[in-house]
């Protein structure tokens, strides 16, 4: 066996967040009842993205401005003359019953726990969101931790974030840990910065102009397998 330690994100890897996300703006938008299409969804996924990414810079230090920022320059976008704060809540709020699951997750986690692999999941989402969208979803049996940058004080892609985790698990060894996860700054930098293994998951099968070379990429999480074992 190729790897031992496996470190999965959690959204739109093991949970499928695009789904959650688009039903949770969508209520929230409704419920303040503000005109809502694709349109403003991809609006809101294009500043929310934008928001993340200074985050994992360190351009933003709190993530608590994140979660409004993105909804502030959305508003902005959108020319909404009203407060925006009300929708961001509701949307939080919401976001926690979004439990839906990636394609072929719950099977090839089961594979690999059959072959006593040891999986966390490492996320920089909201610690709440998280836990409750986990544990909804019927994922949460097959990790040993969560890994959650907000409860860690630190987000990937920092070496500090990845220190503290491989501290955490009992009888790490570099050469014998994975990660994998869908965001090249976020992940495979992260696994990068770290000295692990990586393996860029792109279901989309998305171009990578970002200079950032993963150890493997796949198109479906079954490939996982040939890859571990």
């Amino acid at each position: 066996m190729k790897y031992k330690i496996l470190l999965f994100d959690a959204d739109n890897t093991i949970l499928d967040f695009d789904k959650a996300e688009e039903q949770a703006l969508k209520f929230a938008f409704d419920k303040n009842k503000l005109y809502y299409d694709d349109n403003v969804l991809k609006c809101y996924r294009r500043n929310n993205i934008k928001q993340w990414q200074l985050y994992e810079s360190g351009a933003i230090k709190d993530k608590s401005e994140v979660l409004i920022s993105r909804f502030e320059n959305t508003f902005r976008e959108l020319n909404l003359s009203v407060d925006c704060k009300p929708t961001a809540d509701l949307y939080e709020s919401n976001l926690h019953n979004g439990c839906f699951v990636i394609s072929n997750a719950e099977e090839v986690l089961q594979k690999l726990q059959a072959f006593n692999c040891k999986l966390y999941i490492v996320t920089n989402g909201v610690l709440s969101i998280q836990n409750s969208r986990m544990k909804g979803s019927g994922m949460d049996k097959y990790f040993i931790k969560r890994f959650v940058s907000e409860k860690i004080g630190i987000p990937k892609p920092s070496k500090a974030y990845f220190d503290y985790c491989f501290a955490n698990i009992e009888d790490f060894e570099k050469s014998k840990t994975l990660i994998i996860g869908d965001s090249l700054t976020s992940d495979i930098q992260g696994g990068i910065n770290s000295g692990i293994d990586t393996c860029w998951y792109n279901p989309k099968r998305l171009k990578n102009y970002s200079g950032i070379t993963p150890t493997y990429e796949i198109d479906n999480l079954e490939q996982v397998l040939k890859i571990v074992l």
